[in-house]
């Protein structure tokens, strides 16, 4: 296996995300680093926690993993900001690496890191999203050619699936793909007029889907091997065994578990997987919320077998 340095962002309660992840790693046997990029202040389980240095920003969990605090002067909305995160990671703060790999903070790993190892090597690593087909010859993706003609941006291959966002993994030898990319997100982030959320208007516009669409035109793009993966990878379909995550709203540290069920909607796959790794070894709960927050969950789990939402 090549090494690879892990990254993630975050701010406000997205801090409950970042602990889950580091957790999950930790338990497949993850052994590095995790780049962390927030904006506000650190939590208390973070600051509190005897590994922390505040001087250098890292939290070491134990002699193998640490997760390093990098604050960040920005404004952009964090989701634009993936590429350029990604890329100052390994030009600066990981030199050494042969690759990054970024990681939202509402997914949790689920199978031991070493078996990840080859998807990280000679091509870009990339897992479908929850709408996964969008052919080659897609009006969205017509559209998408159209507009980025003006500004020198021609597609040079044929793409027929999209890929989420909160998952990507980059070799060294194509970090051009994140200038590229952190490019298109600027050229989006204008054409929405820096709407602050990772959807923009109607699902039929131009770029719904923010950063995520500036991704799947780089794709287009850009020409290094993609080595992906399904849906399922990401718990969006059922039989995956790498990742949960844990989209839409809202997320899993701060649903109201028994009134969702009540609504007809109970836990998914991915909730239940964050509780998993919740609070240990790094404990954002306090014993007495997390027992209720899982209590809560259980009881959801049990109406849900009985009533959801068709």
């Amino acid at each position: 296996m090549k090494n690879t340095t892990l990254c993630t962002l975050f701010e406000g309660h997205y801090h409950y995300g970042v602990a889950a992840l580091a957790n999950s790693l930790l338990a497949n046997g993850y052994k590095g680093d995790l780049w962390v990029g927030f904006r506000g202040e650190l939590a208390g389980w973070v600051t509190g926690h005897t590994g922390y240095d505040k001087s250098t920003g890292e939290l070491r969990v134990n002699e193998q993993f640490s997760l390093r605090f990098i604050r960040l002067d920005t404004q952009l909305f964090f989701a634009y900001y993936k590429p350029t995160f990604m890329r100052e990671v390994l030009d600066k703060h990981a030199p050494q690496a042969d690759a990054v790999v970024y990681i939202d903070p509402d997914i949790v790993l689920k199978c031991p890191w070493s078996n990840l190892g080859a998807w990280f090597e000679g091509g870009i690593a990339l897992i479908e999203d929850v709408n996964w087909n969008l052919p080659s010859r897609h009006p969205k993706r017509l559209m998408w050619r159209e507009w980025f003609a003006p500004h020198g941006v021609e597609p040079r291959r044929s793409v027929e699936r999209y890929y989420n966002s909160g998952f990507i993994g980059v070799p060294r030898e194509h970090a051009d793909f994140l200038t590229l990319w952190s490019w298109l997100c600027d050229l989006v982030n204008t054409f929405n007029d820096g709407v602050n959320d990772i959807k923009a208007g109607d699902a039929s516009d131009l770029f719904h889907s923010t950063d995520q669409d500036a991704l799947n035109f780089a794709l287009m793009v850009h020409e290094a091997p993609l080595n992906t993966s399904g849906a399922e990878a990401m718990d969006f379909l059922s039989g995956g065994y790498y990742f949960s995550h844990a989209i839409g709203s809202p997320k899993p540290w701060v649903r109201k578990h028994l009134r969702s069920a009540l609504m007809g909607m109970p836990p998914s796959p991915a909730i239940k997987a964050y509780y998993r790794s919740a609070n240990h070894p790094l404990r954002p709960f306090a014993p007495w919320r997390l027992a209720q927050q899982r209590l809560n969950l259980q009881i959801a789990s049990v109406i849900g077998r009985f009533y959801r939402k068709i």
